[in-house]
């Protein structure tokens, strides 16, 4: 049988896939016994250590720590980010006593958002410690670890002394694998291009180092063992220096079988390389088959060593204008070479797009289509921009004088960089929100493009059709006639409402919960693969409905998902305030249309027809809640058992005092419209002040929501609140029990999630 190891692989990546479905809940929820925010001492091995930044952007000294009763078992490590100013280190290797804050990892409340839980999992982390504080060290230290963490340290500072700190900290992650000095612009600036991968350490560093040390010691002729030997013990131990990631490893282990092969007289294939990686990481750690990192790292080389070939265009570039244009000579053969070049990089682009495309859909939600053109520029300057770092690097060891020119140049291709990568309108005419993907969808197209590249030399060019077949079942999505998303946002509101292709965002802010926009609202639109919002209304201005909504705006300045309009409410100038101005102001920067909306307007969102109840035109009042504004929403369901049907909302804001008296009387006023309310947002999370017993009996609503955090402050919702709504025989849900709510509604029916 040709390449057992290929077929090895491909049964067990099977097999792990169906174990992690069965008992994927059981692995990631056997988590550590400990409560959230207690403090502990723990005593263990240090296996590791490095920098990270914390959640308020402090760089702080991280280490590892295998605890001694769990040694000899297939342990999880315990992450413990030491006190800012903490700089005695124990060594790689050493024992610890070390006490601090537990942090456990949460698993996701949206669609969407980042699953810490399972991540960190799949690192074997246990759990974190904040605060933490080493007590006491013992111990000898591995000296091998310790000294390749020295070094690494010692070839940060020399690109400290050598570049900018931007520069210096790119350069850190492209060069030594240490992300922790990036700031979140730059990180997003490369995440969002398209061209994050060329600051992992993988097959490029391998290539540039470990094939350049070979060749040297072949030149030397040191003998076959040596010039073998070294090289791979080089650079296992670069990747040990650089933090062994998946790709690092799956790198280095094909690099390792390359120059082996010759050696014990076989012939290296690439297919079997990668299939003995892949293996050897599984074993390890089967849940890598749920790391982003992993799956992009294999899927690139598959795309590359599979599906290029199967991409055979040759033929028809043969017939196109440029092989048959005729000019001198030279001019000719220059033209024709770099067009030719252009189109051999989109190519390979291209596969690499349809091997890791079913990773974009089920982890980012968007794809950045002008990465394909982008990695044309940014690619062929990789290998010498890689060089000139590792000689500033080496010279800046020395002293900063004499890295000033290579310092230089890594300067004039990274301000390159920076200028391809700073186009706003680019990347948001170009980005792809696809939204996300299943897995049987994503099942499905691997089997078409395995497909696509089994019928080459069989089908001809009818097997190209695939292609696009595989794309549509992989992004294609049945959404409902209408639906209502209620983020879980912590102490806070966010509502988004979808109709025929139209979305709408009610409030969008948090309290408790920091970047919320960041790390809830604007992943649960990508997931929804939704790149515009129609309008974004903002019932009031505190903070906790409002600060995604501004993060949202900075993401839309960058390039992210665009705000066709905001929706203040009317009120007058005095009861304007700082907030409202802000947004007033933020709006006009990005170019956003300000509506203002009172009693009585009506707009429409698709089918969906939207009737504002408060604030009362010009409102006066102390606070902000009384003129939240309330929207009365009317959707008509499709088909004949919803015809005569119509779902109907209340959405209330933070409403109460005033605005919920004027609320009532405009209700009296027709009592036959607002009466048995599909759905009823409860006003100010479950706050004992609002929603009383007159109000229930107006509108008396089927189902209520509530979005309030979990064991707040403020003691929301109340259980008088709760009680209330229980006496009217109303159905609650909350974010706090069940994180984010999704209503349906298709002919007529009625589902909630």
């Amino acid at each position: 049988m040709k390449r057992p190891l290929c077929l090895l692989a491909i049964l067990l990546s099977a097999a792990v896939c169906i174990y992690l479905e069965l008992f994927l809940s059981d692995i990631i929820g056997s988590g550590p016994s400990l409560d959230d925010g207690s403090f502990v001492t723990v005593v263990g091995r240090v296996s590791s250590k490095e920098f990270r930044r914390d959640f308020q952007g402090r760089i702080l000294p991280v280490i590892y720590v295998v605890p001694t009763k769990q040694e000899n078992k297939n342990s999880k490590l315990i992450q413990c980010y030491l006190e800012s100013g903490d700089y005695g280190l124990p060594a790689i290797g050493q024992y610890v006593e070390i006490s601090g804050k537990v942090r456990a990892f949460q698993a996701p409340t949206n669609p969407g958002e980042f699953d810490s839980r399972l991540y960190y999992s799949t690192l074997k982390i246990s759990y974190r410690l904040t605060n933490a504080s080493v007590i006491k060290t013992v111990g000898a230290p591995n000296l091998y670890r310790e000294k390749l963490y020295e070094i690494r340290c010692f070839f940060e500072r020399a690109l400290d002394r050598s570049l900018s700190e931007q520069d210096s900290a790119i350069m850190k992650a492209m060069i030594l694998g240490d992300k922790a000095f990036m700031d979140e612009e730059t990180r997003d600036m490369y995440r969002n291009n398209g061209i994050m991968h060329i600051l992992a350490v993988s097959g490029l560093h391998i290539s540039l180092i470990g094939m350049g040390l070979y060749e040297l010691l072949r030149k030397l002729h040191l003998g076959k063992a040596a010039t073998t030997m070294i090289p791979i013990v080089f650079m296992y131990s670069y990747g040990i220096m650089c933090g062994m990631g998946t790709s690092s490893f799956r790198a280095i282990c094909m690099f390792s079988l390359r120059l082996l092969a010759p050696v014990v007289g076989r012939t290296y294939d690439v297919l079997t390389a990668l299939a003995l990686a892949e293996i050897l990481l599984l074993l390890d750690q089967p849940l890598y088959m749920y790391n982003s990192g992993f799956l992009f790292s294999f899927g690139a080389v598959a795309g590359m060593t599979l599906i290029l070939p199967a991409l055979d265009l040759e033929s028809v570039f043969e017939n196109l204008t440029i092989r048959k244009m005729k000019f001198a000579d030279d001019e000719m053969s220059f033209a024709k070479e770099i067009l030719l070049k252009a189109a051999d990089g989109l190519k390979s682009g291209g596969s690499i797009l349809l091997a890791t495309l079913p990773v974009y859909a089920g982890f980012y939600y968007t794809y950045p289509l002008h990465s394909l053109f982008l990695n044309l520029l940014v690619i062929p300057v990789m290998g010498i921009l890689m060089m000139l770092g590792i000689i500033t690097m080496l010279l800046g060891s020395f002293g900063s004088i004499i890295a000033i020119i290579p310092g230089v140049a890594v300067r004039i291709i990274l301000s390159l960089y920076r200028l391809l990568c700073s186009s706003e309108s680019l990347i948001r005419g170009s980005t792809w929100y696809m939204g996300h993907s299943e897995k049987w969808q994503i099942l499905v197209y691997m089997i078409i493009i395995s497909a696509f590249v089994w019928l080459k030399g069989r089908a001809g060019y009818k097997r190209f059709i695939l292609i696009p077949l595989a794309i549509l079942i992989l992004t294609f999505h049945i959404n409902p006639e209408m639906e209502i998303n209620m983020i879980d946002v912590g102490q806070g509101d966010g509502i988004v409402i979808s109709s025929t292709g139209h979305h709408i965002l009610i409030d969008g802010g948090s309290t408790s919960n920091k970047s919320v926009g960041k790390y809830s609202i604007i992943p649960f639109l990508k997931y929804k693969g939704i790149g515009k919002l129609d309008a974004v209304v903002v019932t009031h201005e505190d903070e906790d409905h409002i600060s995604g909504i501004l993060e949202i705006m900075d993401d839309m300045e960058k390039g992210g998902i665009r705000i066709k309009q905001l929706m203040l409410p009317e009120v007058s100038a005095a009861s304007r305030g700082d907030n409202y101005h802000k947004l007033e102001q933020r709006a006009g920067d990005l170019g956003i249309p300000v509506s203002y909306i009172n009693s009585g307007e009506v707009f429409n969102l698709g089918k969906i027809s939207f009737t504002c109840l408060n604030p009362a035109l010009g409102m006066t009042s102390e606070g902000a809640n009384a003129y939240s504004t309330v929207l009365f929403m009317e959707y008509k369901a499709a088909g004949k058992r919803g015809a005569n049907r119509p779902f109907t909302a209340l959405f209330t804001g933070d409403v109460e005092g005033e605005g919920q008296d004027y609320l009532k009387s405009v209700i009296r006023s027709s009592p036959a419209k607002y009466a048995d309310l599909s759905l009823l947002k409860v006003a100010h999370h479950g706050s004992r002040y609002t929603t009383d017993e007159e109000f229930l009996s107006l509108v008396s609503p089927k189902i209520a929501v509530i979005s309030c955090g979990r064991d707040n402050s403020y003691g929301h919702p109340h259980q008088e609140l709760l009680q209330r709504l229980r006496d009217a025989n109303v159905q609650v849900f909350r974010t706090d029990e069940i994180g984010a709510i999704s209503i349906t509604v298709n002919n007529g029916k009625v589902v909630i999630k």
